[in-house]
């Protein structure tokens, strides 16, 4: 892709590992000015590094941010919009899917913790940046949906069950999520129509893992893991859709898709599509997002 982003900034969440850290190395390599979200210092400044020896460039920075805490969004924006007055890609990288967790975990602002970070606080950030989006349009948000689920033909938004309250595993709980985002970026890029602004969602598909991601896994899941590799993409593979959109130009008044690759557009499940169910998730969301 040889798409020119010199002068353009972009905030990607999640990006000290995997396919966030990936894209970041492809976009800042077409010139872009990256703001890397990361949860931890450490990791995230180590990976900032690699990215600035990889692609050689000096414009690239790091923001750390904990997605499941709506104080750190709002201070993360914060930061970013005293140093920059433009964006002209956001990049909704950052999820939650952690294994380990076999219950509901309420976070401080009484939110249950997949839902906040996959959902909650992405439509939060979104918000809260979105003035600069215009300002800077034309300009686009990416999400992130999940090729799992296909897996769940029939799931729809659970209004009875945003804590956990009636039922949670990791698995469910992230797709339920991930749903969620899939109808906010249909309804978001209706709302947002004739402003500059255009939304698409990427649906990651079987991305390989690397082994400092699975040390807190059982052995048996381990396994399971390494025989899926075999099949899976790499990072930098999925990373080009996210860099596909972000940078290609005949994409600029492309909006409202839902992406497996570049140029390859995928159908979400019939109940994405229902527009009261959107419209009710969204005034939700609202109110779970103003803690």
């Amino acid at each position: 892709m040889n798409n020119d982003l010199k002068g353009k900034t972009i905030i990607i969440t999640g990006a000290n590992s995997g396919i966030g850290k990936a894209a970041s190395i492809q976009l800042a390599k077409l010139g872009a000015h990256i703001v890397m979200m990361c949860r931890n210092r450490e990791r995230g400044g180590q990976a900032l590094q690699e990215v600035r020896a990889a692609t050689g460039s000096d414009k690239i920075e790091l923001i750390l941010v904990d997605m499941s805490s709506q104080e750190s969004v709002r201070n993360a924006v914060n930061e970013f919009l005293s140093k920059h007055s433009r964006l002209d890609v956001l990049i909704q990288n950052a999820a939650n899917f952690d294994h380990r967790q076999k219950k509901p975990v309420i976070t401080e602002d009484g939110l249950e913790n997949v839902f906040a970070t996959n959902h909650v606080n992405i439509f939060l950030m979104t918000h809260l940046l979105l003035d600069t989006l215009k300002q800077s349009a034309p300009s686009r948000i990416i999400t992130v949906a999940s090729k799992g689920l296909v897996t769940y033909p029939f799931l729809d938004i659970e209004f009875d069950n945003f804590k956990g309250e009636k039922k949670f595993s990791m698995q469910h709980a992230y797709y339920h999520a991930k749903q969620a985002q899939v109808m906010f970026t249909f309804d978001l890029a209706e709302r947002l129509k004739g402003s500059g602004v255009t939304v698409n969602c990427v649906r990651v598909g079987n991305v390989a893992i690397p082994d400092t991601r699975l040390d807190h896994l059982p052995s048996w899941l381990v396994k399971i893991y390494h025989a899926k590799r075999k099949f899976a993409l790499t990072p930098e593979k999925m990373a080009e859709t996210y860099t596909w959109l972000a940078a290609d130009p005949s994409l600029k008044d492309v909006t409202g898709g839902y992406w497996d690759a570049p140029e390859t557009p995928v159908k979400a499940n019939k109940n994405a599509y229902n527009h009261e169910t959107q419209k009710r998730l969204w005034d939700a969301t609202q109110k779970l997002a103003s803690n």
